[in-house]
């Protein structure tokens, strides 16, 4: 069945946007307007939006979106699987008094998943963890981590990196979900679960709805216990071999603060994402929400792009997540950005390598006040 990328809007208060997200329609969902949202949707789905009253205006199909966006051109410039081991070995050949390439654990199909540790000294109880590329189609969370990694290497002797790599450490996993990614090259552009085979025959978990906090706690669009739908929880908490490495990481390393990068929207998220209700502690809220406002700031100050601060639940509901459950389990200050694009019309998850550099650039300054914030932050 042929599949389209939909602009749906409400034209009866009998039926309104905030109840798509709230239903078990198994929709995926790119975008969440105040007036829209924009879905990946079959037809029967398109069809059963308009039955509920809701207004289903195409903006492409699939297949014209993948031929405008996902051209041989627009691949190149990102990493592979295998060219991010290379880079990552490399960097950490290259840097031996500071950094260390550590393999977290494997993926569902056997690959290894990696991480650079990058810091002076072992045993700082001052920790920063990057992840990127919990989902597969999001090339460009790959991209910013790896940058980002390959900035503190090359600027470990000068300040404020040296600084840091003093007092601290910072570890960076830029693909979570390397057999998804690898599928999204081969096979499907736009998948976005890992590659387990699910009882059912259909394949995939969403690696960023099965982490233990509150998990499986909502049945959602956005957060599925439908294994065949894109944001399928898990049969378990921690069922996935990915989110097990991360697990164990973060049980062994206790950061501080955590960043995870996906794409795409332009959003800087902070818990809570399964629940409406704010961070119940009043300073760890308001040191939330003030440091995201400040990397709003950081962020528009570059190339006057708009990333929104908001509380993760404000976009849409999501149990299992991985700053929910970081936050939730750990205290540590925790982020999911969102990167470039603002829309699908822009390209959404499929952007031109000549974006990566751009989009590293703005992220950088509200990274780095991040791992300042955090590295410098009073124990609790």
């Amino acid at each position: 069945m042929a599949s389209l990328i939909a602009r749906v809007t409400s034209t009866s208060p009998r039926a309104p946007l905030a109840r798509l997200l709230t239903a078990p329609l198994g929709l995926d969902v790119w975008e969440v307007r105040p007036d829209h949202l924009v879905v990946e949707a079959d037809e029967a789905q398109a069809a059963r939006l308009e039955a509920m009253g809701y207004g289903v205006e195409q903006v492409q199909m699939l297949e014209p979106y993948l031929s405008t966006f996902a051209t041989d051109a627009a691949a190149t410039g990102y990493h592979t699987v295998a060219s991010l081991e290379e880079d990552v070995r490399r960097l950490a050949e290259e840097h031996p008094e500071i950094a260390e390439l550590h393999e977290i654990g494997r993926s569902v199909e056997g690959r290894p998943l990696w991480a650079l540790r990058i810091g002076e000294r072992r045993g700082s109880t001052r920790k920063v963890a990057v992840l990127g590329c919990h989902h597969a189609r999001e090339w460009l969370a790959v991209e910013v981590p790896h940058l980002l990694a390959e900035h503190l290497l090359e600027n470990s002797s000068s300040d404020p990196v040296q600084r840091w790599l003093q007092q601290g450490e910072v570890w960076v996993a830029p693909m979570v979900n390397p057999d998804g990614h690898e599928y999204t090259r081969t096979d499907h552009r736009l998948w976005r679960k890992n590659r387990r085979p699910n009882r059912d025959g259909s394949v995939g978990v969403d690696p960023n709805r099965n982490y233990g906090y509150m998990w499986g706690s909502l049945d959602v669009s956005t957060s599925s216990h439908v294994p065949s739908d894109a944001t399928y929880v898990g049969p378990r908490a921690f069922s996935e071999p990915e989110v097990r490495a991360v697990r164990d990481l973060v049980a062994r390393e206790r950061f501080s603060g955590v960043l995870s990068y996906h794409s795409y929207s332009q959003l800087i998220l902070y818990p809570w994402g399964y629940t409406a209700e704010r961070i119940a502690d009043q300073s760890d809220f308001a040191e939330h929400r003030d440091l995201a406002q400040e990397m709003e700031q950081l962020i528009r100050k570059v190339h006057g792009r708009t990333y929104v601060a908001q509380q993760s639940s404000e976009l849409y509901p999501t149990a299992g997540d991985t700053t929910d459950w970081t936050y939730g389990e750990y205290d540590a200050v925790s982020f999911t950005i969102e990167l470039r694009p603002a829309s699908a019309e822009e390209g959404g998850f499929i952007l031109p390598s000549s974006e990566i550099r751009p989009c590293w650039e703005e992220n950088r300054p509200a990274a780095f006040e991040f791992i300042e914030r955090v590295l410098e932050r009073p124990e609790h």
